[in-house]
């Protein structure tokens, strides 16, 4: 093998036109060799460079990956942050239009299970100045009232329970009724509207502050439709809250003093009954 290198080698350097018979022969002999061994060399490394390439593909896969994860964790904070820095603003508003009472932010932390008596429990209780039918409000509007306080939490009472009544005027024509719950985020009826009352769908409802336990003009829902019946006295009209009782998170309790010996229709609703809808 060794002679067949040497004259392989010494039939390599020689000018194609000096090559004699022999030279040919070999190279003749030697070309598929060669050609096998280098389809070899390049097999395998083409194999290997193919395994190295892959092995750094995945972990570049990986990594990005990740990456893409810790991308989608921050845009879901950041989100999470817009989020309650808008209710938040919302909240600051209705503070600045409560410029003459004195409230306290509480957060929800729990939320009644009854379909028909709504109610959620906040993070303030008696230390904190809260008392039973203290109102309760949001940025967009009025929640509801306290309905008892327990240690350091308190439970309210939602504007769309069945129990709530709360005494309401027309923000345009400036007509009272009284918008009642009916145990559903969707509305409130609103009764003891004068059939003669000058009242449309579109119309904003606010309350009116008789019976001290709201503050005059807070926002509680909008018109949606309105009835007028043969005969009678007065007509009706239902009424979309104006929160969103689904997403309340954070809230703001009015800590004015009230008189909860006091009965008025804002107190006592139509189908009230002791103890319903208490949170476990």
């Amino acid at each position: 093998m060794l002679v067949f290198a040497l004259f392989l080698l010494q039939a390599g350097i020689k000018n194609p036109n000096d090559r004699n018979w022999m030279d040919r022969a070999l190279m003749t002999i030697s070309a598929p060799l060669q050609n096998g061994m280098v389809w070899v060399v390049d097999g395998a490394a083409g194999l290997w460079k193919d395994y190295v390439w892959l092995v750094d593909v995945q972990d570049e896969n990986s990594n990005l990956r990740r990456q893409v994860a810790d991308l989608e964790r921050q845009l879901a904070r950041q989100e999470e942050t817009q989020a309650e820095n808008e209710r938040l603003t919302s909240l600051v508003e209705m503070r600045h239009s409560l410029a003459g009472e004195r409230v306290r932010g509480a957060r929800v932390v729990g939320v009644g299970t009854s379909p028909a008596a709504r109610v959620i429990r906040i993070n303030l209780g008696s230390d904190d100045e809260v008392k039973t039918g203290q109102a309760v409000v949001a940025g967009a509007g009025l929640v509801g009232r306290v309905s008892s306080v327990i240690g350091g939490y308190a439970e309210v009472l939602l504007l769309v329970d069945v129990r709530s009544a709360v005494d309401v005027i027309v923000q345009r024509s400036r007509i009272r009724g009284i918008a009642r719950g009916q145990g559903l985020d969707e509305g409130c009826t609103v009764d003891h509207v004068v059939r003669t009352a000058d009242i449309r769908v579109g119309d904003r409802l606010v309350t009116s502050g008789l019976g001290g336990l709201f503050p005059k003009g807070l926002l509680v829902g909008t018109v949606i439709r309105t009835t007028a019946p043969d005969v009678g006295v007065f007509r009706g009209a239902d009424m979309k809250p104006a929160v969103d009782f689904e997403g309340l998170e954070e809230v703001l309790v009015v800590l004015d003093e009230v008189d909860t010996q006091e009965t008025s229709a804002e107190e006592t609703g139509p189908n009230a009954e002791p103890g319903q809808g208490q949170l476990p």
